[in-house]
C-alpha cells in the first residue's frame, strides 16, 4: 500500500538517529551483529530552541526503537511509538506550538531500548550500527526546522539501573529509578547543562545501504505514518491506603517485585530479619496506566519497591498468579513526584520501604494514570432493564481497560497483542467509540506472519520473536475483524492490503483436509476458548470456524473483484459443509467435539453447534433444534479444566492440560452440555442471531450478572479463574446494539444501514452508534415502534 505522510512530512527524514551513547553491538560473525549489552537502557536528551515568535502550529514526528516520551517545556506532548513489527514501525506526529513560549524552550525525549524482546516490543535484527538504541526526531517550528543531531545533549548518568526480567509468561519490564541521580528540572528552560555531552550520530551501516544517515534505514525500513489521532490518557486513581507498619522483611534483591514477594512471604511466617515499612494500597478497582508516586519527607537513599497484583488473600497479602509488575523507586532528599516509563494494571499496590540506618519513612501516596486509547463522546446505548445498561457500562470499561497501544489480552497480567482475542475488542469500538483508529489499525498490525503464512498468536511481542508456540485458530479469528473492517468501514484499499494475508493463513490449513473435506490432526495449541471441550483428532469446532473464516474471505474477495480467490473459498466451504454431518449425533440432537481415529467421541459442548450456526453449515431443517440445544440451561455447566484453579486458592494446577491435553469429562457427557467460555460467546450470540433467533441474546447477556453479583467492575477472563480484566469478555456490550436492537451496516462502509430489533421482552431500547457518515440514533419499542434517525438509507428486516 502506497503512504502518505502527513504534511509537510515525506517518506525521507531531514533528522538523523541520535543516541547517548556508540552502538552496543560486536560481530558474532563477520555478517551478523549482535547486541553486546542486550539490557534495558533510558536515555535523556534535551534541545533547547529559542524563539522571537511562536507558529501557529508546530507539527513533529517522533520514533524510538522501544519506548519514549517527549516532553516541551516539562509538559508531556506525547508517549509512545504503538508497538509495531519493528520492520513496519509506525511514527507519532504530535503539535508543539501549544506547549511553546517566546524565548527559550526545551525540548526532551527520555527514550528506552529494553535490549529483549517484551509483551509489546520486539527487537529488528541488528546492523553493523543500528539496533542497539535510537531515536529520531523532527519539528518544522515557523521556518526552522529541528532535527535530532549532535545538537542535542544527553545526560552523563542514566537514572534508570536495568532490571531482569524473570521471563515468564506474565513478567512485564521493572524500572528501577534513582532520584539522586536524576538530574531536577532537566527538561525545562534554565537548567544548566554545561556537565551534558552532545548526542551519539548514529550513520546506519548495512549491506548495501551506503551510509545514509537519515531514515528510511535498515533494519526498519520506511517508517510509516502514524495510526492514531490521539494519544492515550484518561482519568487519574488514587489509591487509598489501607494498612501500613513496620515489619521484617526479608533480605535485598535486585527485583523490585521479588522484594515485596519475599517481605509478604515473611509476614506469613514470621521468619524475617530485615527491618521494612510496608504499606498497602488499594484503588477499588482495576485501573491501567502509569504509576505516580509522591514522596513526602523522604531521606536520600529510602528504597521504595512496590509490586501489583488483581488479588489478597485471607491476610490481605498479595496473590500474583503469575502477575510480575512493579518498579524501585530510590529517594533524594526531601519531597518528590515521579511517574514510570511503562503501564502497570492492577487494583492492589504494595510497597516495601526500606530507610538509611535512624531515618523515619516517607510520607507516600500512589495513583494509576490510564492511558487507554481514546473513546469520544457521541455513542451511547440504554434500555428499559437496568442490569443490561451495567453489563453494558462494565463492558465499555473492560474494554478501554485492554485498549492501550493496541488491543490487549489483558492490562494486568500480560498486556499482549493476541491476533485472536481483539475481534471482541475491535466489534465493541466498531458499536460504541467515534474513533475508529484502533478498530482500524489493529488487525493490520496483527497481520505478522511466519514464513509459512501462520499469523503470530501474540504480534509485536517475545513471542512473536521467537514463535515457539501458535494459535491456528487465532488467524481465523484475525480474518473475521478483517471482515469487520470490510463491512464497517467500506475501506478497499485496507482490506486489499491485508487479504493477501488472510487467504495465506486460511489455505495453511489445507494440509490437513482429508478426503472427507475436513481438517484432521491440526497441529500447534488449539486454543478456541478456555472452556473444557475436546479438539483432539478431527475438531468439529475448529472446522466450522475455518468455515466461517473461508465465507468471510469468500465475500471480501468477490467484493474486491478477485472471484478466483472466491471460488476457491466457497469450495473449501463446501466441503467442510457436506462432510460436516459426521459430527451430529441424532439421537442426542448435538453437534460433538471430536473425532478420534474414525470413531465419534461422546462429549458435545456449546461451542460445536454454535460454531456451525455462525458458518451457515446447520441443514435449515435442524437449526431450531441446534438452537434449543445450545440454550437449555438445564443442561448446560460451566467447566474449565486449565482455567478453573487459577484463583488465589486454587493452586493454578490447570495449565499442565495445556500439554497432557484433557482428561476423561467430570459431568455426564451424555446428557450435560459445557458451556462457552465468555470470550466464545461471541459465536454462540452470532449463531443464534443467523439462525434468526436474536430474541434470545438479551437474555443471554444477563449471565454476566454473576460477575456483578461477585463485585466485579472489569469483566474476567472466565466464569472461574484468570485475570480479573479481560476485553474479549466484553461481547454483551457489541451485542446489545448489533443483535438486541440490531444495527448493523446493510452494506459495506455503511453505505446503508440494517436495523432490525429482537428486544427479546425489552419494553425499549436505544443507541446511538458511529458511522463513517456520522451517527446513526435507532430506539425500538416492545410495540414495534422503531424510530430512525439516520444520515444514510435504511433497510429494515
Amino acid at each position: 500500500m502506497k503512504l502518505v505522510h502527513p504534511e509537510p512530512f515525506g517518506a525521507r527524514w531531514r533528522a538523523k538517529w541520535m543516541w547517548d551513547r556508540p552502538p552496543t553491538l560486536r560481530l558474532d560473525t563477520a555478517t551478523r551483529a549482535v547486541l553486546d549489552d542486550p539490557t534495558d537502557h533510558v536515555a535523556l536528551l534535551r534541545r533547547e530552541v529559542h524563539l522571537t515568535t511562536v507558529p501557529d502550529t508546530a507539527p513533529a514526528r517522533i520514533w524510538t526503537d522501544g519506548r519514549h516520551v517527549l516532553f516541551v517545556n516539562g509538559v508531556e506532548v506525547a508517549r509512545g511509538p504503538v508497538r509495531s513489527d519493528p520492520r513496519a514501525a509506525h511514527y507519532d506526529v504530535v503539535d508543539l506550538a501549544p506547549h511553546l513560549v517566546v524565548g527559550d524552550n526545551v525540548l526532551a525525549i527520555v527514550a528506552r531500548h529494553f535490549g529483549r524482546a517484551t509483551s509489546w516490543w520486539m527487537p529488528a535484527p541488528p546492523t553493523y550500527s543500528m539496533g542497539s538504541g535510537s531515536t529520531v526526531f523532527e519539528a518544522l517550528v515557523g521556518d526552522q526546522w529541528i532535527v535530532s543531531d549532535r545538537t542535542w545533549m544527553t545526560a552523563p548518568e542514566s537514572p534508570w539501573t536495568p532490571v531482569a526480567i524473570p521471563g515468564d509468561v506474565a513478567c512485564l519490564p521493572i524500572e528501577w529509578f534513582d532520584a539522586r541521580v536524576h538530574p531536577d528540572g532537566w527538561d525545562r528552560p534554565g537548567f544548566d547543562a554545561t556537565s551534558w555531552k552532545s548526542a551519539r550520530e548514529i550513520t546506519p551501516f548495512s549491506t548495501g545501504g551506503h551510509g545514509d544517515p537519515h531514515p528510511p534505514s535498515e533494519p526498519f525500513g520506511m517508517l510509516r505514518p502514524p495510526v492514531r489521532v490521539a494519544f492515550t490518557g484518561g482519568a487519574v486513581h488514587e489509591a487509598r491506603l489501607v494498612e501500613s507498619g513496620p515489619i521484617m522483611g526479608a533480605a535485598i534483591s535486585d527485583d523490585p517485585v521479588r522484594q515485596v514477594l519475599a517481605d509478604e512471604e515473611c509476614v506469613r511466617s514470621g521468619a524475617g530479619d530485615a527491618p521494612a515499612d510496608l504499606l498497602r494500597f488499594d484503588l477499588g478497582r482495576i485501573a491501567a496506566g502509569t504509576v505516580r508516586l509522591s514522596v513526602r519527607g523522604a531521606a536520600a537513599g529510602t528504597v521504595i519497591d512496590l509490586a501489583a497484583a488483581e488479588h489478597l488473600d485471607a491476610a490481605g497479602l498479595l496473590v500474583t498468579l503469575g502477575q510480575h509488575a512493579g518498579l524501585r523507586y530510590v529517594c533524594a532528599d526531601g519531597d518528590a513526584e515521579f511517574e514510570s516509563l511503562d503501564l502497570i494494571g492492577t487494583r492492589f499496590l504494595h510497597a516495601s520501604v526500606r530507610t538509611p540506618a535512624g531515618a523515619a519513612p516517607p510520607e507516600i501516596t500512589l495513583a494509576i494514570a490510564d492511558r487507554h486509547r481514546p473513546r469520544p463522546a457521541g455513542a451511547s446505548f440504554e434500555c428499559s432493564d437496568p442490569l443490561l445498561n451495567e453489563i453494558h457500562a462494565v463492558g465499555l470499561r473492560t474494554v478501554d481497560l485492554s485498549a492501550l497501544d493496541a488491543y490487549v489480552d489483558c492490562p494486568t497480567r500480560e498486556q499482549r497483542a493476541w491476533t485472536g482475542d481483539s475481534v471482541v475488542h475491535q466489534t465493541v469500538d466498531l458499536v460504541s467509540n467515534p474513533d475508529w483508529s484502533m478498530p482500524v489499525w489493529h488487525p493490520q498490525l496483527a497481520a505478522m506472519a511466519r514464513t509459512d503464512g501462520m499469523l503470530h498468536m501474540a504480534v509485536a511481542s517475545d513471542f512473536a520473536a521467537d514463535d515457539r508456540t501458535f494459535v491456528p485458530d487465532w488467524s481465523l479469528m484475525w480474518v473475521h475483524s478483517v471482515w469487520n473492517l470490510y463491512r464497517y468501514t467500506g475501506d478497499r484499499t485496507v482490506v486489499a492490503e491485508l487479504l493477501p494475508a488472510a487467504e495465506r493463513t486460511l489455505r495453511w490449513f489445507e494440509s490437513f483436509l482429508g478426503d472427507d473435506g475436513l481438517l484432521h490432526h491440526v497441529t500447534g495449541w488449539v486454543l478456541i476458548d478456555w472452556a473444557s471441550f475436546y479438539s483432539r483428532g478431527c475438531s468439529s469446532t475448529l472446522n466450522a470456524v475455518w468455515a466461517r473464516a473461508l465465507e468471510d474471505f469468500a465475500e471480501m474477495s468477490e467484493w474486491l473483484g478477485n472471484e478466483g480467490s472466491a471460488a476457491w473459498a466457497r469450495r473449501r466451504h463446501a466441503g467442510v459443509r457436506d462432510g460436516f454431518d459426521v459430527f451430529w449425533d441424532e439421537g442426542r440432537g448435538v453437534y460433538i467435539d471430536h473425532i478420534v481415529d474414525g470413531v465419534p467421541q461422546r462429549p458435545a459442548a456449546q461451542h460445536p453447534g454454535a460454531a456451525a450456526l455462525w458458518a451457515g453449515l446447520v441443514p435449515a431443517g435442524r437449526v431450531q433444534r441446534v438452537v434449543a440445544g445450545l440454550t437449555d440451561r438445564a443442561r448446560l455447566i460451566r467447566h474449565s479444566f486449565v482455567m478453573d484453579p487459577v484463583t488465589p486458592t486454587g493452586g493454578s494446577t490447570g495449565y499442565q492440560y495445556m500439554l497432557s491435553g484433557y482428561p476423561a469429562p467430570e459431568w455426564d457427557a451424555e446428557t450435560q452440555m459445557v458451556g462457552a467460555e465468555p470470550f466464545f460467546r461471541f459465536v454462540v450470540h452470532a449463531g443464534l442471531a443467523r439462525a434468526g433467533r436474536a430474541d434470545l441474546i438479551a437474555d443471554l447477556c444477563r449471565d454476566w450478572k454473576v460477575f456483578l453479583d461477585a463485585g466485579e467492575t472489569s469483566w474476567p477472563e472466565c466464569w472461574t479463574g484468570g485475570t480479573r480484566c479481560h476485553g474479549w469478555s466484553s461481547t454483551p456490550t457489541a451485542d446489545l446494539v448489533r443483535f438486541v436492537l440490531g444495527v448493523t451496516p446493510a452494506e459495506p462502509g455503511y453505505a446503508a444501514v440494517r436495523v432490525a430489533p429482537a428486544l427479546g421482552g425489552l419494553e425499549w431500547a436505544r443507541s446511538t452508534v458511529p458511522t463513517p457518515h456520522g451517527p446513526i440514533t435507532v430506539e425500538a419499542r416492545a410495540d414495534g415502534t422503531v424510530t430512525i434517525d439516520s444520515p444514510v438509507p435504511v433497510v429494515r428486516d
